[in-house]
């Protein structure tokens, strides 16, 4: 199959870089905590957390992730070591609670999209070439779907402001609270559609493992998206599996026969 019925995309990481904006929503979420000094992120601090974002997987790690950074643990032992061991251990020192996080990230973000709107949507870009390629899909027989561990209305009000329409019903967010493998099965079944037929492309190479594992998706084409959230050493380990195509930014803006090796 060269052109997929459903392209299903992740969006941070694939369609939009939104690291800094993470990076402040976190940083305003410790200042009020009273865990942030001064007015925001050095320099440093910035480019510290841009190279460890590959480690992050939802929202609420943000914050422990940059109180890992300015508690000064190494980045070549965060990078490897934030989920299976440095998350808990932040946790544990500052006595925070997940569920609390969570509220306050999300709160924050509400916060700061409902008094700064410009100054919200100016901390993140679309990837170059990916708004175009978007727009000049939804002239095509291709249905794309965006599902995104990113809360459904943001990641709808990014597309509108970088000229993509895509229905509401085809920006699936982190309230729908179901795997994307899940949710990948959801949409084969409701749209009738082969699953050799749908193209899921995510940054994430545990996502696309966890896809990989499900029996009955072994038909979907898997592409990890390598301009994402990624580590050289993930694409690696995706280009030595025979099942998930690691796919560059120019392959993607290119037609899709140009994403499959020759």
């Amino acid at each position: 199959m060269t052109t997929p019925k459903i392209l299903a995309l992740d969006f941070d990481g694939v369609i939009c870089n939104s690291v800094y904006e993470g990076l402040l929503s976190a940083w305003r979420v410790l200042r009020d905590l009273g865990a942030a000094p001064g007015d925001g992120p050095s320099p440093e601090v910035k480019a510290t957390y841009a190279r460890l974002r590959p480690a992050l997987e939802i929202g609420w790690e943000f914050p422990v992730m940059l109180l890992a950074v300015l508690d000064g643990v190494p980045e070549d032992a965060l990078l490897p070591e934030f989920q299976t061991k440095w998350c808990r251990q932040v946790l544990e020192k500052h006595r925070l609670d997940r569920k609390d996080l969570t509220r306050r990230f999300d709160a924050t973000r509400d916060v700061w999209i409902g008094s700064d709107l410009d100054g919200w949507l100016g901390v993140q870009h679309f990837y170059a070439g990916i708004a175009a390629r978007l727009r000049a899909l939804s002239g095509s027989p291709v249905q794309v779907f965006v599902i995104t561990t990113k809360e459904g209305k943001y990641a709808q009000l990014l597309l509108e402001r970088n000229g993509v329409s895509l229905p509401a019903d085809r920006v699936w967010g982190k309230e729908r609270a179901r795997p994307k493998a899940d949710l990948l099965k959801t949409l084969h079944r409701d749209m009738a559609v082969p699953t050799r037929d749908i193209w899921f492309v995510e940054d994430r190479l545990k996502t696309l493992q966890s896809v990989e594992r499900q029996a009955d998706l072994g038909e979907v084409s898997l592409f990890l998206a390598t301009w994402g959230y990624n580590t050289p050493a993930e694409q690696a380990e995706a280009g030595a599996d025979p099942r998930i195509h690691p796919l560059t930014l120019a392959q993607f803006c290119a037609d899709f026969p140009a994403w499959r090796p020759s």
